[in-house]
């Protein structure tokens, strides 16, 4: 028996196919796929049947990572209270405090910040959560990276400043933020 398939059907099925594929590729884990649903009480039962609290995916993401990108307070606390590592990087270098400032979850950054993140995090690119902050356009998070104490006087591989920085993105709140907090070229 022969099946055909109309053009539209078949860019259907190709496209569903990719979708599962990629979707299947990250490889997240039990715990992640809950942390991502935001299932605080799934996330305590499988972290008491002992699977750890810092499991990896296939690029080093942690459930840490997903909360604090997804901007979720209440699995980010029950995460660093049951022990993640709020320091852990993935392939990329990047914490969890860079991914809540890739995404603009001020709240969670704070938080991340008041746990013991490390403010000075530099990534696999020679940036650190500011430097992010200001290419993404995030002034809020920036604000609150300027205020806790992240080093203004950090370059990066290309001898850039944040200052240095804001002024490329044409980011003129955070370039003043940073100048009435002291930083230079």
């Amino acid at each position: 028996m022969l099946i055909t398939l109309s053009a539209e059907r078949l860019r259907l099925a190709t496209f569903t196919l990719l979708l599962v594929l990629v979707a299947g590729c990250d490889g997240n884990t039990d715990l992640m796929k809950q942390t991502l649903d935001g299932n605080l009480a799934e996330v305590e039962t499988l972290l008491a049947k002992g699977i750890p609290v810092d499991e990896r995916n296939n690029y080093g993401w942690t459930a840490l990572m997903h909360a604090a990108r997804a901007g979720d307070l209440a699995m980010t606390d029950l995460l660093l209270d049951k022990g993640a590592d709020i320091n852990a990087v993935d392939q990329s270098g990047w914490n969890a405090l860079m991914r809540a400032t890739l995404k603009g979850k001020p709240q969670i950054a704070k938080r991340l910040i008041e746990r013991g993140a490390d403010l000075n995090h530099i990534d696999n690119n020679g940036w650190n959560a500011l430097f992010w902050a200001i290419n993404r356009g995030q002034t809020e998070v920036a604000e609150i990276l300027v205020h806790a104490g992240i080093d203004l006087t950090h370059k990066d591989g290309n001898n850039r400043t944040a200052l240095s920085l804001a002024h490329v993105e044409d980011e003129p709140a955070i370039a003043e933020l940073l100048k009435k907090a002291g930083a230079t070229y």
